[in-house]
This record gives structure tokens, sequence and C-alpha cells, in this order.
């Protein structure tokens, strides 16, 4: 049995800031504002920590798996920071095969929309967290918070 999640209102409102498989970490701020221990490091992989986070709200992590390495592994191995990935020097995550004609990759600053599907365009799963149906409900303009309609 599959549960599908429902990705309204996080679909683009989190940006991928740092991935330490199975885990990708997102963040709601712009990610020039987001840090982590470490994160000028190279290679990152030795010392970067998960980022800060300053409210319960501000990272969203959920789990992963499918054949997409990250910059320090495969033939196109590349040493840098979390920095440096954020900047777009290296994506988190890519392919080394060709997928429907092209590479996979997943930049920093990805929406969680975009990783859901490039991770499952790949053959893999994204997992939220427990708790992911729990996300406090979106206000609409014709329907407000609270309302029973």
């Amino acid at each position: 049995m599959a549960l599908i999640a429902n990705l309204d209102g996080a679909r683009d409102l989190y940006r991928l800031c740092f991935v330490r498989a199975p885990w990708a970490y997102f963040t709601c701020l712009p990610l020039d504002e987001q840090a982590g221990e470490s994160w000028a490091a190279v290679p990152y992989q030795d010392s970067a920590k998960p980022p800060y986070s300053d409210s319960r709200t501000q990272i969203l992590k959920v789990a992963f798996d499918g054949p997409l390495l990250p910059p320090e592994a495969g033939r196109l191995a590349y040493a840098c920071s979390v920095e440096q990935i954020n900047n777009g020097a290296a994506p988190w995550l890519r392919s080394e095969n060709f997928f429907n004609g092209h590479a996979l990759r997943i930049m920093g600053g990805a929406s969680l929309q975009a990783f859901v599907e490039t991770i499952e365009s790949a053959g893999g799963s994204v997992y939220g967290p427990l708790g992911w149906a729990e996300l406090p409900p979106w206000e609409t303009p014709d329907e407000p918070l609270g309302s029973t309609g």
C-alpha cells in the first residue's frame, strides 16, 4: 500500500539546501540566508552538518532513495562546499546515465515539487515526514480557516 502526500502549500515554498543520503533538507528561507555548520568547508561531506533552524517550519526534511549520485561520487566527482553547491557549482544529485535522452540533475534551490518529480523519474521514491498530514490547512479567500463549508 502506498500513501500519496499532498504537496499543496509546500511544493514551491521549500527549496533544497542540503543533502546527506538518505535525507534531503529544504528551507523556506532564501538560499543565501540559510546556513549550517562548516558549509564553507571543502569537501563538504567531511565536516558539513545539516542546516540550522530557528523554527519548526523553517526546515523540511524528507527521505529519498534512487540511483542518483552526490557531487563526490561517480565518474564526474567534484569536491565542493555546501555553499558552492547551493550557488550552482555542482548539482546535489545527478545521474551519470541518460533518462529519456538527458541526464538528471537536482540543483541547490530546487523546489520540493521538482525534487520529487526528478527522484521519481529516476525510479526512486521520496518519503515525507511523520505528521506531514498535520500541516495546517491553507486559507483560501472564499473559505476562511476553520469554516465547515
